[in-house]
């Protein structure tokens, strides 16, 4: 069987919640976090609303290295902290030392960066700012400020492949935990909302005006989102010398590049069943394992048709047959962009110690063309042991995460 990784601690921020306990809540309930955007100006735009963290907490600990972050930097801050103190390990020190951090994401030090340029609440349009403005505005990663803030030495890494950025970047946290490269390190991903993301999928016209609606025959496309997710992850024998709590496992992780076109998936949905059957290789199991499938799920007409069709080509008739539950929780929190891998994976992990299954919101009208169990509305009890969440990128990056309960053994 595929060596796998130990997940013993999550933090997660989303519009649903400053916590991964409020973010499991809300999935529960169907809670849909969408409204109007307060944070900056969206006259003129087709849709104005998106799913915000409202309020961010502070974590004190973290003092000065918080208040000079970046809006993606204190998400990330705030779930790692959270992560951390589920895992029953150190903001700081020596025991940290070594861990290594792996973070993907697309927006950070972009808001801030539109602020000093456009002279946005400046009443001046076009400014140009001070050479100390850019300085002010964060020029590294959202892993390297984090990896400061705890002053670890381990590997630091940074990835960017737009909407699956945080998935491979667990997938890459798992790779050095299987190579020995590191016993400990913190995976998963931090995005915020700024003016450039929201025009430009205005632009492409995939936007909804009011709510995503996955594989609903009304869709009209996504509503962005913000948030981050943090998982440490551990290798089962230092999880097990230092007596910690085993949340889920980290089994597999697969990934694809379609090279097909900048934004429109392959239609046959090809390239996304690749990544997936991939990582199902690399966890060691097979189709029939998985329990539910947490989708990409973005609500925009061509993508659910593509991922319906993916499914269908590695699961056969369990996907019209409706048999293997298929839900999108972007229709809750939004899609969060590079973050939003890592806050599905929490998702599925929720579904898993919960036993229970998030559901699709604003489903009413079923597509022919995506004849699957979108589980509507409300959630649903099951018992839940295998879960796989998909991520599928602009530019045909695809990838794909199989999670485990902490019980799970080969049957």
């Amino acid at each position: 069987m595929a060596v796998s990784a130990a997940i013993t601690g999550i933090g997660c921020v989303t519009a649903l919640g400053p916590d991964r306990r409020s973010f499991a809540r809300g999935l529960r309930e169907g809670r849909v976090a969408i409204s109007e955007i307060r944070s900056f100006d969206t006259r003129g735009h087709r849709s104005r609303r998106g799913a915000e963290v409202r309020a961010l907490p502070e974590v004190a600990s973290f003092g000065p290295a918080e208040a000079a972050a970046d809006r993606s930097t204190r998400l990330a801050l705030l779930a790692a902290a959270e992560a951390l103190a589920e895992a029953g390990l150190p903001l700081h020190g020596a025991s940290l030392g070594s861990a290594g951090i792996c973070l993907g994401g697309s927006t950070a030090g972009m808001p801030e960066a539109e602020v000093a340029i456009l002279g946005a609440g400046t009443g001046v349009r076009w400014a140009e700012p001070a050479t100390s403005e850019f300085l002010r505005i964060p020029v590294g990663s959202t892993a390297d400020q984090l990896a400061a803030a705890l002053t670890t030495h381990g590997p630091v890494s940074a990835l960017s492949t737009a909407c699956s950025s945080s998935a491979n970047a667990l997938g890459q946290a798992l790779d050095w935990i299987r190579s020995g490269a590191c016993d400990v390190v913190l995976a998963g991903g931090a995005d915020s909302l700024c003016r450039l993301t929201l025009a430009g999928f205005n632009s492409l016209g995939v936007v909804a005006p009011d709510q995503p609606r996955p594989f609903d025959a009304r869709r009209q496309g996504m509503v962005l989102g913000e948030g981050a997710a943090v998982l440490v992850l551990e290798s089962e024998a230092h999880a097990r010398a230092r007596g910690a709590r085993v949340l889920a496992r980290l089994l597999g992780h697969g990934c694809s590049a379609e090279g097909h076109h900048i934004v429109h998936p392959m239609e046959d949905g090809s390239g996304a069943a690749r990544a997936i059957e991939m990582a199902l290789a690399d966890a060691g199991i097979e189709a029939r394992d998985v329990d539910y499938v947490n989708a990409h799920g973005t609500a925009t007409p061509a993508n659910d048709v593509m991922e319906a069709r993916a499914l269908t080509r590695v699961f056969g008739d369990r996907i019209p047959g409706r048999a293997l539950p298929v839900s999108s929780t972007k229709s809750l929190v939004g899609h969060t962009l590079g973050a939003s891998g890592a806050i599905e994976a929490v998702a599925c992990v929720a579904a898993l110690e919960g036993a229970f299954l998030p559901p699709t919101g604003g489903f009413g009208v079923p597509d022919p063309a995506c004849d699957l169990d979108p589980v509507p509305n409300e959630s649903r009890p099951a018992r839940v042991r295998m879960a796989i969440s998909n991520s599928f990128a602009f530019g045909g990056n695809d990838a794909c995460l199989v999670v485990a309960a902490p019980e799970w053994r080969r049957g």
